[in-house]
């Protein structure tokens, strides 16, 4: 199978090329030109270049693609990203879209067929979605990333070492809950979901809903910090985050998978986010 990588210089699409490669797949990647013209994916033979946001990158998606993964960060403008999707089911190629469970909101219990309520930072992510799934794709929506030392783990291990203790983004009330998955666990789910993964929706979550005071303190751990967890004001964190993502992070969800389990056979194994701060990728 060929399988054409929209954001491959990701901290997602990095991985999903390696994982596509050792599962035997040929990869192409979309990249932007570099300035100099050189080549940006050491490792991947066939590097194409475009942009999604201007229309170019549909240059890439040549007759012997077969899927084509959509990794990459939206633009922020509503009307440019539903183009580009659209643009894309046009192709007649089979899509897979890498969403997030964010789109559902405040959920305690949600699973695959959860109804969406998203908050501000993801508004119309529903839409793109949608026109993936009515053209006969596939959306996989993750948890919140970790491993290999990326992601929002690393933010609060970063937040932890500047403060000397380890916070957490607080609206107030009780504390949140959030879903996690390994980016190595991650990209087994979306090469197998491109391997065959039909019209649906599917959840790339292995932890369904870890407090968010135990990341925090596992943060501050790594960091060498004072192992404690203290609440940020939403109000100070989105001036330093931006407000959007600052709410996304004083989120609260426990949000299930076990459709995806069974309908893929997926089974994730590596280290949990706690584990992976302490002893694994942050340590």
């Amino acid at each position: 199978m060929k399988v054409l990588v929209l954001g491959a210089t990701g901290y997602i699409g990095g991985v999903l090329l390696e994982r596509l490669a050792e599962r035997g797949h040929e990869v192409a990647a979309v990249v932007r030109p570099s300035a100099d013209g050189s080549r940006r994916l050491p490792g991947v033979a066939d590097e194409r270049y475009g942009d999604l946001a201007d229309g170019t990158a549909l240059a890439a998606v040549t007759p012997e693609i077969d899927v084509i993964v959509h990794t990459a960060n939206l633009t922020g403008d509503r009307e440019t990203d539903l183009e580009a999707i659209a643009a894309l089911t046009r192709t007649g190629k089979r899509l897979l879209y890498v969403s997030g469970v964010w789109v559902l909101g405040p959920s305690d219990g949600g699973d695959e067929e959860s109804p969406v309520d998203p908050i501000p930072a993801v508004a119309y992510r529903p839409e793109i979605e949608r026109l993936v799934l009515d053209a006969g794709g596939t959306v996989v929506r993750p948890g919140v990333v970790h491993g290999r030392g990326g992601g929002i783990a690393a933010l609060l291990k970063a937040q932890a070492a500047q403060r000397g203790e380890g916070v957490y983004v607080s609206a107030g009330g009780a504390v949140p809950t959030w879903t996690f998955v390994h980016v190595d666990d991650l990209a087994d789910l979306l090469v197998t979901a491109a391997e065959k993964g039909g019209a649906a929706v599917y959840h790339g979550i292995s932890e369904e809903g870890v407090p968010v005071t135990e990341v925090a303190v596992a943060a501050a751990r790594a960091a060498g910090a004072e192992p404690v967890a203290r609440p940020w004001p939403l109000e100070e964190a989105a001036a330093v985050l931006g407000e959007g993502f600052a709410q996304a992070l004083a989120l609260g969800q426990r949000v299930g998978a076990a459709r995806t389990r069974a309908a893929l056979g997926w089974n994730p194994t590596r280290p949990g986010v706690v584990a992976d701060l302490v002893e694994g990728s942050y340590a």
